[in-house]
């Protein structure tokens, strides 16, 4: 048996729906505006909140979109998705160590989700931790061997040593 949902509940559907399809047309203003209609009707919407705070990041409205990737990670702290947005948003202000803990937590709880380790060695490049950056690379590939960011790390590491 389906289970009845409240008229709310429809919109906000309707809303991420409309707010998707500005994401895809990268309508990042528009997106907002739905995406916020969406957690208005229904607050603890995860996927509502995690894209608000992506259109927010597109739009380097970085505070913004932490607020959103936070209360995302509060709603479901266990997917990881959030997180790493969360930690993306913070590089992006320049919180490198908040952002490393961020990332390193998620590598921890999640080892094989991907980009983990790829956002792991971009973090560890703008560090200047070239070797542990590498590192971060390799085991990307490991468990995503088509991720062609963490190929084209390597590999540019290894022309460039010739």
């Amino acid at each position: 048996m389906r289970r009845k949902t409240t008229r709310e509940q429809r919109e906000a559907r309707k809303h991420l729906r409309t707010g998707n399809a500005a994401l895809l047309k990268q309508k990042w203003a528009e997106a907002i505006e739905h995406f916020r209609e969406a957690c208005r009707l229904t607050p603890d919407s995860y996927l509502a909140r995690v894209n608000l705070g992506l259109a927010y990041y597109r739009l380097e409205r970085y505070t913004a979109a932490i607020g959103e990737f936070t209360r995302a990670t509060e709603i479901d702290p266990n997917r990881p998705q959030a997180w790493l947005n969360l930690a993306a948003a913070e590089a992006a202000l320049g919180h490198l160590t908040k952002a490393g803990a961020i990332l390193e937590r998620v590598a921890a709880e999640h080892p094989e989700h991907p980009d983990v380790h790829y956002n792991l060695a971009t973090l560890h490049l703008r560090r200047g931790e070239i070797f542990l950056a590498l590192a971060e690379a390799e085991l990307e590939l490991a468990n995503n061997p088509r991720h062609r960011l963490a190929r084209k790390l390597l590999t540019d590491w290894q022309a460039r040593r010739k």
